[in-house]
């Protein structure tokens, strides 16, 4: 089932008390996708799969993906636990890299998240594959 798909964009500035994803404005592509249903009776560990791709437009989150992964679990009431996420670099070769988030400490109420990237294994190239026909069948 989508959740969402299309152009996700900030403005760069501070709301309701939060911070912005990237003190510019910028755009990704963003795919959210709730796997969970086409699983039967397994269970997912990640149900929810987050496939995001750089537009060119204004500030890439790339190299700090933290506060865009915080806003999208905000926006769509996901966990960021159970999300896999996985930024969609456009090339034909290792095109997709999966990104996870350690949970480091607080500040207040505020989670801290280090990230870590690595390149898609061959089943999770796989599974984005059929979550992606899926997405194409909707359509």
């Amino acid at each position: 089932m989508t959740l969402f798909n299309g152009r996700y964009r900030w403005d760069g500035t501070k709301k309701d008390n939060l911070d912005p994803i990237a003190w510019f404005p910028g755009s990704y592509d963003v795919k959210i996708l709730d796997c969970s249903k086409e699983t039967g009776k397994v269970r997912l560990l990640k149900p929810y799969l987050c496939l995001y791709a750089r537009t060119g437009e204004g500030q890439s989150i790339s190299a700090q993906p933290e506060k865009f992964a915080l806003r999208i679990c905000r926006d769509f009431s996901l966990e960021i636990g159970r999300v896999l996420w996985v930024e969609d670099l456009l090339t034909e070769k290792d095109r997709y890299e999966v990104v996870s988030f350690i949970r480091m400490g607080k500040v207040g109420n505020n989670p801290l998240y280090r990230s870590t990237k690595r390149m898609a294994t061959a089943s999770e190239v796989e599974y984005i594959k059929k979550a992606l026909k899926t997405l194409e069948l909707v359509r």
